[in-house]
């Protein structure tokens, strides 16, 4: 891939502009004042921990494609069946690979914690960039707190489906649901705060078990599981009360589309990555492709030696009523699920570490308090950031004990998917714009003259999947089934936009000189 030589006016002069038009965002040097170049350094103090391979299986463990098919298929077998689940999923391969190959380009010239946002600063049309880069910094930040929120649940709820399949009497109730998340949090917590430096080779070695473990699933499936005949590709089923199949279908894709929601997670390490204009699109890329490999052929083995769809509906948890049906074994079982809640586990891992360092980024920037832009002088992490994010789901955790708050907590969760794929279609968007009105001067990683192509491809898709996120699973609608993602995205955006209205003339984007010393330290 080269250099997009067709470009007219280089970054460059788009930064200059910016910073004339907002003055008050200062431009680091050696003869800044002595307090401005303190407050800037406890702000860019991390170390570069991650190298290639290291960041490459914290986005393999991060998406955890695979490992999730089985356990996420609930979705499409209730708005679909096998059939729909099978189509839909090259769909959003497809799209995704758009997305994140667009996403990377863009990582290769600024690979920075804050990415979705402060891309958009510095693409959007000039009359509307701090309104739209206030927006997205707000969407992005509520996504990734929502989406470790649900990392969390789902490796809760892979541990109480092996607890029930051990212990029949063992009821799964709020409080005892809470517990676990808690106690998996903690650990979760003080790992991020005081033993970061072995995240890097944690996430290395969880890749490694991945593949592992990817291929012990493959042979034991096909080994030991029943064969369905070639006709399970063809079936269908929806049982939501849906009476069209292709509405049904594209609302069942919720399972393949959640599957790679977040996929960008590695970029918020950009600054903890050594060599990061060359590494993190890399290792962003190339783990997506190799996810949606692993992933397909899942699928695939999945199809083909699965129960009865109606014997996943009825479970609690159908990755455990798929191994139990395969192995025929409680043990066996037990053990593959075991597994499968340690990828889960260091997924979320690698869950806090991205939205912490998001929630960093946004802090020193001024939109959530400053206090939390700090970085810790001796652990040489965004200590406060972490903290942050950790109570914010702990909080959120906490609604699982009632019945009427474990609503409420889906309907936060159930913000991820929508939220991300809003905050993808804005970046997309103003990056289109300024391929077509002005220039990019791209990175070293880029798809010189297909970028456009790919970028205007990942839009498109964007816009069609936020268009199915919002409806409903099942019909009719009530206040226990109702897809709360709509109303509670449409919520955060109320809450962003009265708040701009009250900072508009405070806040005045991200801080120049912050990002220019990383930039100018990055390789």
């Amino acid at each position: 891939m080269g250099q997009d030589e067709m470009a007219g006016i280089q970054l460059a002069s788009v930064e200059s502009r910016d910073r004339a038009s907002h003055p008050r965002s200062p431009v680091y040097s050696s003869e800044s004042p002595p307090e401005e170049a303190s407050f800037i350094q406890k702000q860019t103090r991390t170390r570069r921990l991650f190298n290639e391979k290291q960041l490459f299986a914290f986005s393999l463990v991060y998406m955890g494609t695979w490992s999730a098919v089985p356990a996420n298929m609930y979705y499409s077998m209730y708005n679909g069946g096998p059939s729909a689940w099978f189509i839909s999923y090259i769909v959003v391969v497809i799209g995704a690979l758009f997305q994140c190959a667009t996403f990377g380009e863009i990582a290769s010239i600024q690979p920075i914690a804050g990415a979705q946002y402060f891309w958009t600063y510095h693409f959007a049309p000039r009359p509307t960039k701090r309104f739209l880069t206030w927006l997205q910094g707000w969407v992005t930040w509520t996504a990734y707190v929502a989406t470790f929120a649900s990392s969390l649940n789902f490796g809760t709820a892979i541990l109480e489906g092996l607890i029930s399949l051990n212990y029949p009497g063992y009821e799964v109730v709020g409080w005892r649901t809470t517990l676990i998340s808690l106690a998996s949090l903690m650990v979760i917590a003080l790992v991020n705060l005081y033993a970061f430096r072995i995240v890097p080779w944690f996430e290395l070695l969880s890749g490694i078990v991945n593949i592992c473990i990817f291929l012990v699933f493959i042979i034991v499936f096909l080994v030991m599981a029943p064969k369905n005949s070639g006709e399970i590709i063809t079936t269908s089923n929806v049982s939501s009360g849906w009476d069209n199949y292709y509405v049904a279908s594209q609302v069942g894709a919720l399972s393949n589309i959640w599957l790679f929601t977040g996929f960008e997670a590695v970029i918020h390490m950009g600054e903890e990555t050594k060599h990061a204009k060359k590494i993190v699109p890399r290792s962003l890329f190339w783990s997506i492709a190799t996810n949606a490999g692993l992933g397909f052929v899942m699928l695939i083995v999945t199809l083909f030696c699965m129960p009865p769809v109606d014997v996943i509906l009825d479970a609690a948890s159908p990755v455990v009523a798929i191994l139990l049906y395969v192995t025929k074994s409680t043990q066996a079982t037990t053990a593959l699920a075991t597994f499968q809640w340690f990828l889960s586990f260091s997924a979320t891992m690698g869950n806090a570490a991205s939205v912490s360092r998001l929630t960093w980024a946004w802090g020193r920037d001024g939109a959530l308090p400053r206090y939390f832009g700090h970085v810790d002088g001796k652990y040489r992490i965004p200590f406060r950031a972490v903290l942050l994010t950790c109570f914010i789901v702990a909080l959120l955790t906490l609604l699982n004990i009632g019945s009427e708050t474990y609503i409420a907590l889906g309907a936060i969760t159930s913000l991820s998917s929508m939220a991300m794929y809003l905050s993808y279609a804005m970046v997309l968007a103003v990056v289109l714009y300024a391929r077509l009105t002005s220039s990019i001067k791209f990175g070293p990683w880029n798809w010189g003259r297909y970028g456009t192509f790919i970028n205007i491809a990942a839009l498109v898709y964007s816009v069609y999947a936020l268009i199915w996120l919002p409806f409903p699973q099942t019909l009719p609608v009530d206040g226990a089934n109702m897809n709360y993602s709509g109303p509670v995205l449409g919520a955060v955006l109320i809450f962003a936009i009265s708040l701009w209205f009250i900072r508009m003339n405070i806040w005045q984007g991200p801080n120049r000189a912050i990002v220019d010393l990383v930039l100018r330290t990055g390789d």
